[in-house]
């Protein structure tokens, strides 16, 4: 398959609609979202690239090139500095809570699972979506936005819609088109089945947030 990504996104179109039209990101975007709920969001985003990052380095370690495990080694370092940036600025301390929300165990729980236990085809698959969505949100508001100036959350939705995040995600893209162009049919099979499950993680991600989702009991 030349083109894996291309064509295995075509398949999560309508998770990606169900995404950029989320009260989350409608209200981030206008910048009516209430400081409270980002809060929220800010805090379980750093419980789970907490996570993520050693989902990153696991993934990597398995890779059959040396400059595709740099990367993936890169990226995890990158979240380090991009996501404590963002987090000294946006993450008060009345919004930090060590507990992760259910969604957030979840979608953390299932990466670890795949990275640890599935090829490195399947692995980097997984991995994808966190990079090519947040890659999408960011340059969709950053095009339909009319607030750029008085936007609380600008530096959260510039740093997604950035030239230099925009070549991380075209690196990753090119390594897992790369490793599906040799993947057997039952990888490129489960390769599709965790892209798709980890978009949906992603879109259950942002309505936790918007909802603080708490354990029931």
């Amino acid at each position: 398959m030349k083109n894996w990504y291309e064509e295995t996104r075509k398949k999560t179109q309508e998770i990606y609609q169900n995404i950029i039209s989320h009260d989350f990101v409608t209200e981030l975007m206008s910048a009516t979202l209430s400081e409270d709920t980002f809060g929220f969001y800010v805090n379980q985003d750093s419980l789970y690239l907490s996570e993520y990052k050693k989902a990153l380095v696991a993934v990597g370690s398995k890779c059959h090139e040396p400059k595709d495990t740099q990367f993936f080694y890169e990226a995890a370092t990158g979240i380090i500095q991009v996501e404590d940036a963002l987090h000294k600025e946006f993450l008060k301390k009345k919004y930090i809570n060590a507990e992760p929300s259910p969604t957030c165990e979840l979608y953390n729980s299932y990466l670890a699972r795949i990275v640890n236990n599935e090829s490195v085809e399947v692995g980097v698959a997984a991995v994808l979506p966190c990079f090519t969505i947040y890659k999408e949100v960011g340059d969709y508001i950053l095009k339909t936005q009319s607030n750029k100036e008085s936007n609380p959350y600008q530096a959260w939705i510039d740093t997604y819609a950035s030239d230099e995040f925009a070549l991380a995600v075209e690196q990753a893209i090119g390594i897992v088109n790369k490793y599906a162009l040799t993947a057997s049919p039952e990888n490129l099979k489960k390769m599709e089945e965790v892209f798709i499950k980890t978009s949906k993680l992603e879109w259950m991600f942002w309505d936790s947030a918007y909802v603080r989702e708490a354990w029931k009991i």
